[in-house]
């Protein structure tokens, strides 16, 4: 970014701008010429909510032609429309950095300095009417002076053509290339051809739907970039030669320069205050170079990490109080499209998804100079860029892997907040590390200066239900079924293997061979499958024994604790002697919900000895706590009748059960359903065993008790097996029996209850 808020800053600016030399193979200055060049794209279709390229998305192909001083003849852009892609009529344009239109020319040859042919394009650039100007037939002259302006000083020209994606998921499109031409004086016509450019076409999942696990991206802190007291801690080995490190101040980080920093108000007026006005007035009558904010409008923030509003962010450091506050990477970009940050991640795993993001910022609100020159603080006439808008040009970074572009985050607007930025990658069956780049995307000249924290590359973790709860509690001799679900937003954890502890956790042993690849079924949120550990009749001292159920993307990712996946909650198997059983019996549970009220009553048989009610609530009717006791009356004869209000149900749907205690006995009533919901589903499946092969199990929760009717129907219409039951309030377990005989496929699980229906598709082994 550069500025011209006053006469001592445009001098040292300039000064700054001529010792600017050649950093990469996007910028040219030789000869005592001062010329930039810079080509990137636009994600139309995405906007600024940013994405990866997918068919079907509309980019607009941007050149920037940047005249710093002196002039300059036979001035044209020429390109190709890119392989994998179609041109979309009347976008050929040139714009100001901005992207607002500037001028606007037909597909054909003739009638203007702009046209189309075949699939080559060509713009003829200068459109000043005394000075040479470009026509359909001659390429135009380009001074410093001409508009678009910034600030009067430098001239910014963006040629651009739009195009839709035509290429197929997992292609790539070239979208570098083309060329542009100029001359100084009687020179011969110079031509300045840009470096190739590859953007894959890949599906556009977003951020990890799931949670996240361990960030690997292994440097700069993890992408915290670290803490400590001074303002500016100093250079980061993780960006490239194309910007230089500054410290700091009045008028820096200027243009290709960055500064690691733990509060962005200037050295000479040191503040952790973002309420100074913009631009932000001499404090002391001493002159610009006093001022709080860097080029008088950068915000004074801190950083991003551990703040308690991700979107709000830390405010500026106390460096003189706070020994050690968190840093971040600000970055002035300019015209070349330059990589701000890279770095080679190791140790991934192999066909994993990988959540690349980071938390980013636009820090100027006034940093707009339009295509007259004015600047945002230059007084009446400034033309924003939308209505309210003086932020000028915005920063868009692109996420490039191993030198394809896959992700760009839009145009990042400014808020005065932070955003997260970034999408999921899938790593190849073998590929175990790749470099990851981040780009400038935009032109540069008023904005484009944007703070980097928090980077992250991490694995999008699945979801593991349980069944039954995390902490069941058996009677000896009894048979125990164990079993987990799998969800997850991608179906690539399809290989799992059983463990159990019998150290409380401290070691982990493998319970049994490994299984997969499991098939899941899509639920219509996520891909899910269910695995059965072997059922089993456990000893008293099985009790504390605990078993989780380890998955990965491959067979060999199971064996790398890096690479494989367990949830933190687990099964830990509570074994009682039951050999005195409870005679006392449930004979009814029910309940009502009135508000936040939940009123229960349940009756028992006579109780011959002391008995204790222990009331457990739930959310999803799997993890079940205690939330009060209710004391038996100990009657030996007759039936006893119980009450209990719960008077803070804050959910719609909320499980109930009642744990009856005598001594060391337990037993469980039913579960029942409480709804605050007329809406809510009156029937619903649960805990269902996907896929199935001798015997189908599952769970239905009902609102109601009544006849019901269950069919497993093939997809042919014709029923395979049909069963009527009679259905509680809360839930049921069912089994459909006798299924080893069916032919292995995908069939339709109905089930009917008067005028209601539901159904899921189940899959035949």
């Amino acid at each position: 970014m550069e500025r011209q808020l006053y006469p001592i800053t445009v001098m040292r600016n300039a000064l700054l701008l001529l010792i600017v030399v050649l950093l990469n193979n996007f910028s040219f200055t030789a000869h005592g010429q001062n010329i930039d060049f810079g080509k990137s794209y636009i994600n139309v279709t995405k906007g600024s909510n940013g994405g990866t390229v997918e068919p079907g998305d509309t980019l607009e192909i941007r050149a920037s032609f940047v005249v710093r001083s002196g002039t300059y003849d036979s001035c044209g852009y020429f390109d190709a429309v890119p392989a994998g892609t179609a041109f979309i009529p009347g976008t050929i344009r040139v714009l100001t950095n901005e992207g607002k239109i500037y001028k606007q020319f037909t597909d054909a040859y003739g009638d203007d300095c702009g046209w189309i042919s075949i699939s080559n394009i060509r713009i003829n650039l200068g459109y000043v009417a005394s000075a040479a100007p470009a026509t359909a037939f001659r390429r135009g002259r380009v001074v410093n002076t001409h508009k678009p302006s910034f600030y009067g000083s430098t001239c910014i020209m963006v040629a651009s053509f739009r195009v839709r994606v035509t290429a197929a998921y997992g292609t790539t499109i070239s979208i570098g290339g083309g060329s542009m031409t100029y001359k100084q004086g009687a020179s011969t016509i110079q031509t300045f051809n840009f470096p190739a450019k590859t953007v894959m076409v890949y599906q556009n999942f977003g951020i990890c739907p799931n949670s996240v696990g361990t960030n690997s991206l292994g440097t700069e802190f993890n992408g915290t970039f670290g803490s400590g007291q001074p303002r500016n801690r100093g250079s980061s080995a993780n960006v490239p030669v194309g910007y230089t490190y500054q410290v700091f101040t009045t008028n820096a980080p200027n243009d290709y320069s960055y500064g690691v920093v733990n509060n962005t108000s200037t050295r000479t007026a040191y503040t952790t205050s973002d309420t100074w006005p913009k631009p932000d007035p001499d404090p002391d009558g001493a002159g610009p170079l006093t001022t709080h904010r860097v080029f008088q409008v950068w915000d004074i923030i801190g950083d991003h990490t551990g703040a308690i509003s991700p979107t709000v962010g830390n405010p500026a450091a106390d460096t003189v109080a706070n020994p050690n506050a968190g840093y971040m990477l600000v970055i002035n970009a300019a015209y070349r499209i330059d990589s701000a940050f890279q770095h080679t991640i190791s140790g991934l795993c192999p066909n994993t998804y990988y959540e690349i993001s980071c938390w980013m910022r636009n820090i100027c609100s006034k940093c707009g100079c339009d295509s007259n020159g004015v600047g945002a603080t230059g007084g009446a006439g400034y033309i924003p860029t939308a209505p309210g808008d003086s932020a000028g040009v915005r920063p868009n970074i692109t996420f490039e892997v191993d030198g394809i572009d896959y992700y760009t985050t839009g145009n990042i607007l400014y808020t005065g907040q932070w955003v997260k930025k970034g999408f999921t990658f899938l790593t190849a069956p073998s590929q175990t590390s790749f470099t990851l780049k981040f780009f400038n995307n935009a032109p540069g000249g008023g904005g484009n200066d944007w703070a980097l924290d928090d980077i992250s590359v991490a694995t999008c973790s699945p979801n593991l239900q349980f069944f039954p709860s995390p902490n069941p509690t058996v009677c000896y001799g009894n048979p125990v079924y164990i079993s987990a679900t799998v969800k997850c937003f991608f179906n690539n954890y399809v290989y799992y293997k059983w463990q159990k502890s019998t150290d409380n956790g401290a070691t982990w042993t493998d319970d049994g061979a490994p299984g997969g690849p499991a098939s899941p079924a899509w639920s219509g949120t996520d891909w899910q499958y269910t695995v059965n550990y072997p059922p089993f009749v456990p000893a008293l001292s099985d009790s504390g024994t605990k078993y989780r159920l380890v998955i990965a993307t491959t067979l060999s990712n199971l064996s790398n604790p890096s690479c494989s996946f367990s949830e933190s909650t687990v099964i830990t198997l509570h074994v009682l002697d039951c050999s005195d059983p409870l005679a006392v019996q449930f004979l009814s549970f029910n309940g009502s919900l009135n508000g936040t009220v939940a009123q229960l009553k349940w009756s028992t048989t006579q109780e011959t000895g002391p008995v204790s009610f222990a009331v457990e609530r739930s959310s999803d009717g799997v993890a079940f706590t205690a939330i009060g006791t209710v004391s038996g009356y100990n009657n030996s004869s007759g039936i006893n009748n119980y009450s209990f209000d719960d008077n803070n149900v804050n959910t719609d749907v909320v499980y109930y059960r009642i744990k009856m205690i005598a001594g060391q006995s337990i037993k469980f009533s039913r579960i029942i359903r409480l709804s605050k919901s007329s809406t809510q589903q009156n029937l619903q499946f649960t805990r269902l065993i996907n896929p199935f092969d001798q015997l189908l199990q599952f769970e239905i929760i009902s609102s109601k008790t009544g006849k019901a009717e269950i069919e497993l129907v093939r997809l042919d219409g014709k029923v395979a097996k049909k069963k009527a039951l009679w259905l509680a309030a809360g839930y049921n377990a069912i089994e459909v029996s006798n299924t080893s005989q069916l032919t292995p496929g995908i069939y339709c699980l109905q089930l009917k209850m008067d005028e209601v229906r539901t159904q899921k598709l189940v899959m035949k082994k």
